[in-house]
């Protein structure tokens, strides 16, 4: 089977589990609204094909770029889970522990299956750099989340980036530092995005700016171009 048709075969999966997103995303926006009056759970035409499409995408280029195998599975299942997280807090600018707590769970039991290359991590290449990716992630977001706090008089970090750092983490590891290219692609990304927002004023310096898309951009595009 060649490439072309792998991909364009996946892309129509992952359109269809774009579609499945966005009826977990309006049930759960719904359970979330009961608590919280300000959250809308309608959703406007256009937002819903934001999963549908960019899934469907996504999963169409990583097949175009990895062929099919075990680690096309393993990335579509990472892409699926960032498309959610990605879509919703678009929206709501909230991230579900309903999706993120399961998703360090998925991604552990991932980490031990994932073909890694040898000798292209430390200290081995195997699911404990995951776990170790994971920390460092972490920690370093969880300081960022109470400095930026402290700074800002407000969260410029949601305490809900700090649990998409670990995921992220888990599933990119250390191998050729993909956790740390990932996170700073984000970062990278997000301030392009905070220039361009200061500059035409739709955003206040002191004005705390979502990062979540931005890190899930830089995850999807750290898991399209490097093996892990």
């Amino acid at each position: 089977m060649s490439r072309l048709l792998v991909a364009l075969l996946w892309a129509a999966i992952g359109l269809a589990v774009g579609q499945g997103i966005n009826l977990f995303s309006q049930w759960q926006a719904r359970v979330e609204a009961r608590s919280d009056p300000e959250l809308d759970p309608r959703m406007r035409p256009w937002e819903h094909a934001i999963a549908p499409g960019l899934t469907a995408v996504l999963f169409g280029l990583f097949a175009w770029q990895i062929g099919a195998g075990l680690l096309l599975l393993i990335d579509s299942v990472y892409v699926a889970i960032l498309v959610q997280v990605f879509a919703f807090d678009l929206k709501h600018r909230y991230i579900l522990d309903v999706v993120m707590l399961p998703s360090w769970v998925i991604a552990l039991a991932l980490a031990f299956v994932t073909p890694w290359s040898p000798g292209a991590s430390w200290p081995g290449p195997d699911w404990r750099t995951a776990v170790l990716a994971a920390l460092i992630a972490g920690a370093v977001f969880f300081v960022l989340f109470f400095v930026g706090t402290w700074i800002f008089g407000q969260e410029a970090f949601g305490f809900g980036d700090v649990k998409l750092a670990v995921f992220i983490g888990l599933c990119t590891g250390l191998t050729n530092l993909r956790m740390v290219h990932a996170l700073l692609a984000g970062v990278y990304i997000g301030g392009a995005a905070a220039v361009i927002l200061l500059l035409s004023r739709r955003a206040g310096l002191r004005q705390a700016v979502p990062y979540a898309p931005f890190l899930v951009a830089g995850t999807v595009l750290t898991l399209l171009v490097q093996r892990p």
